[in-house]
């Protein structure tokens, strides 16, 4: 995983339901470091738990192809 990194988060601790933000690093110390903007449009840089975080990726993984039936 590259980072920084775009992502949704999930916090029910600071009330956040998929709201956009920026995933910079993941600490040793079990924290999420994310950037996330506010609604004058500042951005925050915000530690979250780990354990109490959910985060979604905006980038989709890459479509794997089906392999129908094998011939043997």
């Amino acid at each position: 995983m590259e980072l920084p990194t775009k992502v949704r988060i999930y916090s029910q601790m600071l009330g956040l339901s998929g709201n956009p933000g920026m995933l910079m690093g993941v600490r040793p110390e079990g924290y999420y470091e994310l950037q996330i903007a506010n609604k004058e449009g500042e951005v925050h840089v915000v530690l979250l738990p780990i354990a109490q975080t959910g985060l979604i990726f905006f980038e989709p993984e890459p479509r794997i192809e089906a392999i129908g039936d094998v011939e043997r």
